[in-house]
Protein backbone atom coordinates (compact mmCIF):
# COMPACT_ATOMS: atom_id res chain seq x y z
CA UNK A 1 0.00 0.00 0.00
CA UNK A 2 0.98 3.34 -0.82
CA UNK A 3 2.02 5.93 1.60
CA UNK A 4 -0.63 7.93 0.41
CA UNK A 5 -3.44 5.30 1.11
CA UNK A 6 -1.97 4.34 4.71
CA UNK A 7 -2.14 8.41 5.80
CA UNK A 8 -5.43 8.12 4.21
CA UNK A 9 -6.57 6.21 7.10
CA UNK A 10 -5.95 8.75 9.72
CA UNK A 11 -8.07 11.48 7.50
CA UNK A 12 -3.96 12.83 6.52
CA UNK A 13 -2.41 14.07 3.25
CA UNK A 14 0.79 13.61 2.56
CA UNK A 15 1.75 17.08 2.56
CA UNK A 16 0.34 16.92 5.83
CA UNK A 17 2.59 14.28 6.95
CA UNK A 18 5.92 16.38 4.93
CA UNK A 19 4.88 19.19 6.51
CA UNK A 20 4.69 17.50 10.14
CA UNK A 21 8.20 15.61 9.67
CA UNK A 22 10.13 18.89 8.80
CA UNK A 23 8.02 21.38 11.50
CA UNK A 24 9.21 18.48 14.24
CA UNK A 25 12.92 17.98 12.83
CA UNK A 26 14.19 18.66 15.81
CA UNK A 27 11.97 16.35 18.07
CA UNK A 28 12.96 12.90 16.80
CA UNK A 29 10.50 11.79 19.43
CA UNK A 30 7.62 13.16 18.22
CA UNK A 31 8.22 11.34 14.54
CA UNK A 32 8.87 8.15 16.60
CA UNK A 33 6.14 8.13 18.50
CA UNK A 34 3.46 9.28 15.91
CA UNK A 35 5.05 6.85 13.45
CA UNK A 36 5.18 3.55 15.73
CA UNK A 37 1.21 4.37 17.10
CA UNK A 38 -0.20 4.77 12.86
CA UNK A 39 2.07 2.11 11.55
CA UNK A 40 4.38 4.71 8.89
CA UNK A 41 7.35 2.36 8.86
CA UNK A 42 11.03 3.63 7.88
CA UNK A 43 10.58 3.03 4.40
CA UNK A 44 7.60 5.56 4.39
CA UNK A 45 9.68 8.05 6.30
CA UNK A 46 12.05 8.06 3.71
CA UNK A 47 9.65 8.78 0.96
CA UNK A 48 8.08 11.78 3.00
CA UNK A 49 11.31 13.16 4.00
CA UNK A 50 13.17 12.64 0.67
CA UNK A 51 16.46 11.08 2.70
CA UNK A 52 17.02 7.62 2.66
CA UNK A 53 16.17 4.87 4.90
CA UNK A 54 19.87 4.70 6.10
CA UNK A 55 19.67 8.19 7.02
CA UNK A 56 16.05 7.71 8.64
CA UNK A 57 17.52 5.50 10.88
CA UNK A 58 21.10 7.13 11.86
CA UNK A 59 18.39 10.04 12.56
CA UNK A 60 16.27 7.88 15.20
CA UNK A 61 19.90 5.88 16.22
CA UNK A 62 21.09 9.32 17.29
CA UNK A 63 18.42 9.92 19.50
CA UNK A 64 18.95 6.87 20.92
CA UNK A 65 15.10 5.32 19.72
CA UNK A 66 15.42 1.82 17.95
CA UNK A 67 13.87 2.42 14.22
CA UNK A 68 13.27 -1.26 13.89
CA UNK A 69 10.59 -1.50 15.88
CA UNK A 70 8.62 0.81 13.12
CA UNK A 71 8.83 -1.89 10.34
CA UNK A 72 6.90 -4.37 12.60
CA UNK A 73 3.34 -3.46 11.44
CA UNK A 74 1.85 -6.27 9.97
CA UNK A 75 -0.80 -8.92 12.10
CA UNK A 76 0.17 -11.70 10.07
CA UNK A 77 4.28 -11.58 8.97
CA UNK A 78 6.72 -9.16 9.15
CA UNK A 79 8.59 -10.41 6.19
CA UNK A 80 8.48 -11.14 2.42
CA UNK A 81 7.54 -14.78 1.72
CA UNK A 82 7.17 -14.82 -1.70
CA UNK A 83 6.20 -18.62 -3.19
CA UNK A 84 5.34 -19.52 0.54
CA UNK A 85 2.09 -16.96 0.63
CA UNK A 86 0.09 -19.43 -0.36
CA UNK A 87 0.65 -21.51 2.93
CA UNK A 88 -1.19 -18.41 4.72
CA UNK A 89 -5.20 -19.16 4.29
CA UNK A 90 -8.27 -19.95 6.59
CA UNK A 91 -8.63 -22.75 8.11
CA UNK A 92 -11.68 -24.94 6.44
CA UNK A 93 -11.33 -28.57 8.37
CA UNK A 94 -13.42 -30.03 10.69
CA UNK A 95 -13.28 -32.47 13.07
CA UNK A 96 -9.94 -32.89 14.95
CA UNK A 97 -8.58 -29.80 12.93
CA UNK A 98 -11.35 -27.78 13.51
CA UNK A 99 -10.30 -24.26 14.92
CA UNK A 100 -12.35 -25.39 17.87
CA UNK A 101 -10.93 -28.65 18.57
CA UNK A 102 -7.26 -26.94 17.86
CA UNK A 103 -7.84 -24.39 20.55
CA UNK A 104 -8.54 -26.57 23.00
CA UNK A 105 -5.78 -28.51 22.52
CA UNK A 106 -3.82 -25.19 22.49
CA UNK A 107 -5.41 -23.93 25.51
CA UNK A 108 -4.55 -26.58 27.69
CA UNK A 109 -0.69 -26.18 27.00
CA UNK A 110 -0.93 -22.13 27.69
CA UNK A 111 -0.27 -21.07 31.01
CA UNK A 112 -2.28 -18.15 31.02
CA UNK A 113 -5.75 -17.85 28.10
CA UNK A 114 -5.48 -14.24 28.35
CA UNK A 115 -2.51 -14.45 26.79
CA UNK A 116 -3.57 -16.88 24.32
CA UNK A 117 -6.34 -14.20 23.56
CA UNK A 118 -4.38 -11.28 23.55
CA UNK A 119 -2.20 -13.04 21.06
CA UNK A 120 -4.93 -12.33 18.05
CA UNK A 121 -6.00 -9.14 18.95
CA UNK A 122 -4.78 -6.12 16.83
CA UNK A 123 -1.29 -4.29 18.10
CA UNK A 124 -2.45 -0.83 16.50
CA UNK A 125 -5.14 0.77 17.32
CA UNK A 126 -6.16 1.54 13.78
CA UNK A 127 -6.06 -1.38 12.39
CA UNK A 128 -9.72 -2.58 13.27
CA UNK A 129 -11.44 0.83 13.29
CA UNK A 130 -13.10 -0.04 10.38
CA UNK A 131 -14.05 -3.83 10.90
CA UNK A 132 -11.84 -5.01 8.54
CA UNK A 133 -8.30 -6.14 8.09
CA UNK A 134 -6.94 -5.14 4.43
CA UNK A 135 -3.84 -6.24 2.81
CA UNK A 136 -1.30 -3.68 3.97
CA UNK A 137 -2.31 -4.54 7.76
CA UNK A 138 -2.05 -8.29 7.13
CA UNK A 139 0.80 -8.51 5.12
CA UNK A 140 0.22 -11.15 3.17
CA UNK A 141 -0.75 -9.82 -0.61
CA UNK A 142 -3.15 -13.05 -1.33
CA UNK A 143 -5.57 -13.11 1.36
CA UNK A 144 -8.35 -10.26 0.52
CA UNK A 145 -9.89 -8.28 3.28
CA UNK A 146 -10.93 -10.04 6.12
CA UNK A 147 -13.33 -9.49 9.18
CA UNK A 148 -11.51 -7.57 12.14
CA UNK A 149 -12.08 -10.47 14.44
CA UNK A 150 -10.64 -12.81 17.01
CA UNK A 151 -12.21 -15.83 15.07
CA UNK A 152 -10.25 -14.51 11.76
CA UNK A 153 -6.96 -14.35 12.79
CA UNK A 154 -7.39 -17.87 14.95
CA UNK A 155 -8.86 -19.32 11.90
CA UNK A 156 -5.58 -17.78 9.68
CA UNK A 157 -3.33 -19.56 12.45
CA UNK A 158 -4.76 -22.53 12.19
CA UNK A 159 -4.82 -23.05 8.69
CA UNK A 160 -1.71 -21.92 8.12
CA UNK A 161 -0.16 -24.30 10.29
CA UNK A 162 -1.92 -27.19 9.12
CA UNK A 163 -0.46 -26.38 5.36
CA UNK A 164 3.22 -25.87 7.00
CA UNK A 165 2.89 -29.28 8.64
CA UNK A 166 1.21 -31.07 5.85
CA UNK A 167 4.63 -30.19 3.77
CA UNK A 168 7.08 -31.38 6.00
CA UNK A 169 7.77 -35.04 6.76
CA UNK A 170 9.35 -36.55 9.72
CA UNK A 171 12.70 -36.73 8.29
CA UNK A 172 12.50 -32.34 7.89
CA UNK A 173 10.91 -31.94 10.86
CA UNK A 174 13.97 -33.60 12.58
CA UNK A 175 16.23 -31.74 10.40
CA UNK A 176 14.44 -28.38 11.42
CA UNK A 177 14.70 -29.43 15.59
CA UNK A 178 18.30 -30.06 15.52
CA UNK A 179 19.61 -27.35 13.25
CA UNK A 180 22.62 -26.33 15.15
CA UNK A 181 21.95 -22.72 13.64
CA UNK A 182 18.72 -21.67 12.98
CA UNK A 183 20.14 -17.82 11.90
CA UNK A 184 22.22 -19.53 9.13
CA UNK A 185 21.91 -18.63 5.18
CA UNK A 186 22.03 -22.69 5.33
CA UNK A 187 18.79 -23.16 7.66
CA UNK A 188 17.02 -20.59 5.18
CA UNK A 189 17.73 -22.16 2.64
CA UNK A 190 16.75 -25.80 4.15
CA UNK A 191 13.62 -24.52 4.72
CA UNK A 192 12.79 -22.84 2.09
CA UNK A 193 13.33 -25.61 -0.51
CA UNK A 194 11.53 -28.01 2.29
CA UNK A 195 8.70 -25.65 2.22
CA UNK A 196 8.04 -25.20 -1.30
CA UNK A 197 8.04 -28.85 -2.20
CA UNK A 198 5.59 -31.70 -1.39
CA UNK A 199 5.97 -33.45 1.83
CA UNK A 200 6.86 -37.26 0.84
CA UNK A 201 3.88 -38.41 3.45
CA UNK A 202 0.32 -37.61 3.78
CA UNK A 203 -0.04 -36.88 7.66
CA UNK A 204 -3.52 -37.90 9.42
CA UNK A 205 -5.66 -35.23 10.97
CA UNK A 206 -4.52 -36.87 14.55
CA UNK A 207 -0.92 -36.34 14.01
CA UNK A 208 -1.19 -32.72 12.15
CA UNK A 209 -3.41 -32.10 15.82
CA UNK A 210 -0.12 -33.09 17.61
CA UNK A 211 2.11 -30.97 15.80
CA UNK A 212 0.06 -28.33 16.22
CA UNK A 213 -0.70 -28.71 19.84
CA UNK A 214 2.70 -28.97 20.89
CA UNK A 215 4.10 -25.75 18.30
CA UNK A 216 1.30 -23.34 18.68
CA UNK A 217 2.25 -22.61 22.24
CA UNK A 218 5.38 -22.47 21.49
CA UNK A 219 4.99 -19.55 19.19
CA UNK A 220 2.71 -17.93 21.64
CA UNK A 221 4.72 -18.12 24.28
CA UNK A 222 7.68 -16.87 22.53
CA UNK A 223 6.08 -13.75 21.37
CA UNK A 224 5.05 -12.91 25.28
CA UNK A 225 8.67 -13.02 25.22
CA UNK A 226 9.52 -10.25 24.15
CA UNK A 227 8.03 -8.14 26.37
CA UNK A 228 10.04 -4.08 27.08
CA UNK A 229 10.84 -4.15 30.33
CA UNK A 230 10.03 -0.54 31.69
CA UNK A 231 6.17 -1.03 30.01
CA UNK A 232 5.56 -4.14 30.26
CA UNK A 233 4.16 -4.26 26.34
CA UNK A 234 5.41 -6.49 23.48
CA UNK A 235 8.33 -4.06 21.91
CA UNK A 236 7.65 -4.53 18.53
CA UNK A 237 6.70 -8.20 17.18
CA UNK A 238 3.59 -8.06 15.80
CA UNK A 239 3.53 -10.64 13.50
CA UNK A 240 1.32 -13.78 14.34
CA UNK A 241 3.75 -15.72 12.30
CA UNK A 242 6.89 -13.69 13.13
CA UNK A 243 7.97 -16.51 15.71
CA UNK A 244 6.94 -19.74 13.23
CA UNK A 245 8.74 -21.54 10.89
CA UNK A 246 7.76 -19.02 8.40
CA UNK A 247 9.49 -16.38 10.70
CA UNK A 248 12.80 -17.80 9.55
CA UNK A 249 12.66 -17.58 6.25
Amino acid sequence: MSVEKHLAKFGVTVQQAKDFIKSNAQQPENIFDIAFDNGVTTEMLSELSGYSIDIVREYFDTAKLNSTKLDYTKLLINSNLNSLESLITTNVRSGLLSNTSLQELVLSKIEDPLDYEAFFEPFKDFQDDDGIYDVDELGVNNLTSIPATTESLKSIFYGSLINIYSRLDDAELNQINQFPNKESSEYQSFLLSALNSPSTISRNDTNLSNLIMNEAPNIINQYWTGLDPDTGNVEYRTGIFDFSLLGNI
